[in-house]
């Protein structure tokens, strides 16, 4: 392992170390199909995923390298090929583009685009010309991950684009997720993860965190987390069957989001949790029809770290519509949005359930999804009072258009924490590398040959 902090020798000897183990195959790197070209790996989601991948993309061929920015990092990953960054900002963005420019790696692979490091890799290897993969969860789950070209959500290429008209849809049926039930397993990892890293790290590493919190004061939250997923079981049950059974289409669903969600900066145009619950019920209470009911689904993961289940009653009983007005921590959203009269979001990627199922949605902020033909967008300033009256759906086979296209473009079967579903998501990201390889090594061939020969090689 090579450690590195600002240190610009270091950083020339990491370099020294790369090119010597690339010229002599990197070991067991050679095993496999032999797929030239070099991977960077920065962060990647809690648990063992980038460490696997590290490994599955070393049996193909590549020349893969990992940078750990903190303890939690080092915990999950491969001993070998791996530099550890002990610098903060400036450190990173100077050592990153002097190792960039110097070991010219082919692709670079990261979780979560708008992380603090990660945006400056971007940023770098787009001035460079170096291919960024950014992974994500899935925009639709289960079964699925996010694998996009620099970046995911508002910052992702294919945001608030249209597929082509006359892109034909798929004669086989859809490819159907599995449902690999990985909260758990991403929580028991996430803990770990953010344990090691609050303890061990120190000094300037600490710049290129991408969620802060006390360490003590986060345990207390996911105590209180499992305690009120348990003891609101019951009411949760109650409140979907009766808002299937007797409020059919009747209905106003509110996904709130996790507050350390990357959506949630500078993608939400100012907007978070609080400002959407008080504006939404103070409209609710003013324009929507009597015969309708507005209904907030608290995020799991932000269940115990909130208090809008008070927030909400108080701001409900305040205007009057305290019978009217909902409050769940679980349940399916995708059965909800099919029952619901329509859904209001920031961002959330539970938008794309609202075009799935056919309901009038309004996306506050910006979103992969906001195009003015599959939803409302509002651009960071809503007109709720409208809203209520909407019926503005995109026609059924725009939407499965859309669908089909967005699961084709930016997404891989897998899953990053069950043993299976990491298995499958390795495949299918070597694949994506693997293609886009052979596409370029082509037309370097195709380039550098007479017109002649080039229609011969075709054939």
């Amino acid at each position: 392992m090579k450690v590195v902090t600002d240190n610009t020798s270091q950083l020339r000897q990491s370099l020294t170390l790369l090119d010597q183990l690339s010229s002599a195959g990197s070991g067991s790197c050679s095993k496999g199909r032999s797929v030239s070209g070099r991977v960077l790996l920065l962060q990647g989601p809690v648990g063992p995923f980038f460490k696997r991948l590290q490994r599955h993309f070393a049996a193909e061929g590549m020349d893969v390298w990992r940078v750990c920015f903190n303890p939690g990092d080092l915990l999950y990953s491969c001993p070998e090929n791996r530099i550890y960054f002990r610098g903060g900002f400036a450190d990173w963005r100077r050592w990153l583009r002097e190792f960039l420019g110097s070991s010219r790696p082919d692709v670079i692979v990261l979780f979560g685009s708008e992380r603090p490091a990660h945006r400056i890799a971007r940023q770098l290897a787009g001035r460079l010309g170096i291919r960024v993969l950014s992974l994500e969860e899935g925009y639709i789950r289960p079964g699925f991950i996010t694998v996009e070209e620099s970046g995911n959500n508002a910052s992702s290429p294919l945001a608030g684009v249209l597929p082509e008209v006359s892109l034909k849809p798929c004669d086989e049926p859809p490819e159907v997720g599995t449902h690999y039930k990985s909260l758990g397993r991403m929580s028991s990892y996430g803990a770990v993860y953010y344990g090691i890293r609050s303890l061990l790290s120190i000094g300037r590493q600490k710049q290129l965190y991408h969620r802060r919190f006390e360490l003590l004061q986060e345990c207390f939250c996911w105590g209180r987390n499992v305690y009120r997923r348990f003891a609101g079981q019951g009411k949760n049950f109650t409140i979907i069957q009766g808002l299937l059974e007797h409020w059919d289409r009747r209905f106003f669903l509110v996904p709130l989001q996790v507050s350390a969600d990357s959506n949630m900066q500078a993608a939400a145009l100012g907007w978070n949790s609080i400002r959407l619950i008080s504006t939404s019920m103070r409209s609710f209470a003013a324009a929507a029809p009597l015969h309708t009911r507005l209904v907030f689904k608290i995020h799991p993961l932000e269940r115990g770290h909130c208090d809008y289940l008070s927030f909400i009653h108080e701001e409900a009983q305040r205007l009057g519509v305290s019978d009217r007005v909902d409050i769940i921590d679980t349940g399916s959203l995708g059965l909800l949005a099919r029952h619901a009269a329509g859904m209001i979001t920031i961002n959330s990627t539970s938008g794309l359930s609202a075009i799935h199922h056919g309901i009038p949605l309004l996306v506050i902020g910006k979103a992969v999804y906001a195009n003015p033909v599959l939803a409302v967008c509002a651009h960071g300033q809503p007109d709720f009072d409208h809203f209520w009256a909407c019926r503005h759906i995109a026609a059924p086979a725009v939407r499965r258009r859309y669908l089909e296209w967005l699961k084709r473009e930016a997404l891989v079967a897998g899953d990053f924490y069950v043993e299976e579903g990491m298995k499958q998501a390795c495949q299918g990201l070597s694949e994506k590398v693997l293609v886009h390889s052979l596409d370029e090594s082509a037309e370097v061939v195709t380039m550098s040959i007479e017109p002649e020969t080039r229609r011969a090689s075709v054939v």
